[in-house]
């Protein structure tokens, strides 16, 4: 069992979700060794089980993480089921996993944050990712695609300053979120297969969906479904 005294790191959740239990704790493909995890991401989904057991989804450029917290943390419970998504929020806590299930994260602390504070973060986790890389790339397929991952999330971060083109890939995703949604909302894959039909790569048209996901014009009803508000 990890505590708080435990030394914490930081990955982005793509990384964290190829990382494979060993003696120490969860090893990622760059060698970043986890018990302890701090993130921060967008709060995309609360699901309140009783009055001191709460889920979420927090989501960062280049996937989600499962939260749970259970009752010995009743404050970081009550904040998270207070808190209305889409959210910026940092959390804390020990990672977990059962069986092959994703690796999710047993929340200890939580805060507020800014987007401010989450483009510096996605910096932090960049600069972090890159170093390992540097270290331990041999070439493979997974060290490649973790490259093109920072590449992706280090473009959302820069995002917002944006204008033109960004504006024009907005719409258009949102056009075709809103043709393809049925009483469920409309399939994550149908949109990114839609969007590389009309020319937007999925790089881009991810970004855009986590754009729009932030800023409260869309939400995640079930994990693969997208739905505007």
């Amino acid at each position: 069992m990890a505590y708080a005294t435990d030394p914490v790191a930081w990955v982005f959740a793509d990384e964290c979700h190829r990382a494979t239990r060993g003696q120490g704790g969860f090893v990622t493909p760059t060698g970043a060794v986890l018990r302890r995890l701090f993130l921060i991401g967008v709060l995309t989904e609360v699901h309140v089980q009783n009055s001191r057991a709460v889920e979420a989804r927090v989501t960062d450029p280049t996937g989600g993480f499962s939260i749970s917290v259970n009752h010995s943390f009743p404050l970081v419970a009550d904040l998270l089921a207070a808190t209305e998504p889409p959210a910026f929020i940092a959390l804390a806590g020990e990672l977990a996993q059962k069986g092959r299930e994703e690796i999710r994260l047993i929340a200890d602390a939580c805060q507020l944050v800014s987007r401010k504070d989450r483009d510096r973060f996605i910096c932090l986790c960049a600069e972090d990712t890159i170093r390992r890389l540097s270290v331990m790339d041999d070439g493979s397929r997974e060290h490649l695609q973790i490259a093109e991952m920072v590449k992706q999330a280090l473009f959302i971060a820069g995002m917002q300053g944006e204008t033109g083109d960004a504006d024009d890939q907005i719409d258009t995703v949102v056009t075709i979120i809103r043709g393809l949604t049925g009483t469920k909302g409309a399939a994550l894959d149908a949109v990114i297969a839609a969007a590389r039909e009309a020319g937007l790569g999925e790089e881009k048209t991810r970004a855009v969906l986590t754009r729009l996901l932030e800023e409260g014009d869309c939400y995640m009803p079930t994990n693969g479904t997208i739905k505007l508000i």
